[in-house]
């Protein structure tokens, strides 16, 4: 396993599953909000064609998008769990680095020189900074 690039990936993946952490409640909320309300029929001026199992067939389709929502955000609570603690251990210096070479959308276009005017650090002192930060997150979350 490369420790190094899974350590990426899995910082790479952090505002992502906190948007699930925070986003998901609200759409199984809504979906469950769906599933229990009744629908009123469409008009629109054209003849209906009945199907006796569409309510059956709506009710799976939702039950099937909450089974999906549910597993997404075990993961993402699984992942913080996981990845929160060994990320909260880094210093802020650390933490600011990593933030900002993989983190940003932008993913490290010029976040060395972003950061040398930020922290007055030559680019050599800001990699060995970056290099050490990310070799600590990565013992802590794979261990040796």
């Amino acid at each position: 396993m490369d420790k190094p690039a899974a350590t990426i990936a899995a910082i790479k993946d952090y505002n992502s599953m906190r948007n699930v952490i925070n986003i998901t409640p609200q759409e199984i909320k809504e979906l469950y909000d769906r599933m229990i309300s009744p629908r009123a029929a469409k008009l629109t001026g054209l003849p209906r064609v009945r199907n006796p199992r569409s309510g059956e067939e709506a009710l799976a389709e939702s039950l099937d998008k909450l089974d999906v929502l549910q597993e997404r955000y075990r993961q993402a609570i699984e992942y913080m769990g996981w990845f929160e603690p060994a990320w909260g251990a880094l210093t802020d210096e650390e933490q600011h680095i990593l933030r900002e070479f993989y983190m940003t959308g932008n993913q490290r276009s010029g976040a060395a020189s972003r950061l040398q005017c930020e922290l007055n650090y030559s680019e050599r002192q800001i990699e060995r900074l970056r290099s050490k930060a990310l070799s600590r997150l990565s013992l802590m979350l794979f261990g040796k």
